[in-house]
């Protein structure tokens, strides 16, 4: 981490007029905003980022959000009637609380769904966005949960030291993963993986604080259906906006 930052630290050197840190609204580039916010938190004396906690917003990712999550909440509730008809009444009853969760979720704040933080930068310039792209950039302290989005609802459970995918979804009611052959596992930093949790599929993962267990639907049941497909396509893509804490300081672009 500190050799990054030196990195980062000598190409800003090298250009004219920016060998110090700038405020971080007139940074021209990311890089430089996050130099300059993590020059005025040793001012502070404050703690250094935690940078897979740290994030920003490009500003044409925070466009739609808000639509997308008016349509998953709408095909959720598509499916959830269809299943109360059909007198799946469990599984109706945990897609009524995945809707209940998004629609308690606004749009913003939000974050890209991607490293954005100054070591991923540094390592290639190439990577460094101008902020006229961005919207905002924060950090957040590590939470002391991870989430389950399952068969039983939407349930957060405490994280624990070298916790798994595997003790997390064990220690839910045995309904939970019914039928469900994979979960899309989602980082604090924003990024996605599918996970195969059946006998045949089975793919051990470690999960830090913060991280999000999102079931998805089987292709030959819901996820076979129009409703069922764009809610396995979108949820998780959606949930990998989130902050990745609750304990967060953000600084928005103007």
């Amino acid at each position: 981490m500190r050799n990054l930052t030196l990195v980062a630290l000598g190409w800003l050197a090298m250009l004219p007029g920016l060998a110090q840190a700038q405020p971080v609204a007139a940074s021209p580039t990311l890089l430089e905003a996050w130099l300059a916010w993590q020059e005025e938190r040793q001012t502070r004396q404050a703690p250094a980022f935690d940078w897979a906690y740290s994030f920003a917003l490009k500003a044409n990712d925070a466009q739609g959000l808000e639509q997308r999550r008016r349509r998953l909440v709408a095909e959720l509730e598509v499916l959830s009637n269809a299943l109360a008809l059909a007198r799946d009444s469990d599984t109706a009853d945990a897609l009524t609380d995945w809707q209940r969760a998004l629609s308690s979720l606004p749009a913003l704040p939000a974050r890209s769904p991607r490293r954005l933080g100054l070591p991923h930068l540094a390592s290639d310039l190439r990577r460094n966005p101008a902020m006229g792209d961005i919207a905002a950039l924060g950090t957040c302290q590590p939470p002391a949960w991870i989430e389950t989005w399952t068969l039983e609802g939407v349930e957060r459970l405490p994280w624990t030291p070298g916790m798994t995918a595997d003790q997390a979804l064990a220690s839910l009611p045995a309904g939970a993963t019914r039928g469900i052959d994979r979960v899309t596992l989602v980082t604090p930093l924003g990024e996605t993986r599918d996970l195969g949790i059946a006998a045949w599929n089975h793919e051990a993962a470690p999960l830090a604080p913060g991280s999000r267990l999102v079931s998805r639907l089987p292709q030959r049941g819901l996820g076979g259906t129009v409703e069922g497909d764009l809610v396995n396509r979108e949820l998780a893509a959606w949930l990998a906006t989130r902050l990745p804490g609750d304990d967060c300081t953000i600084r928005d672009v103007e």
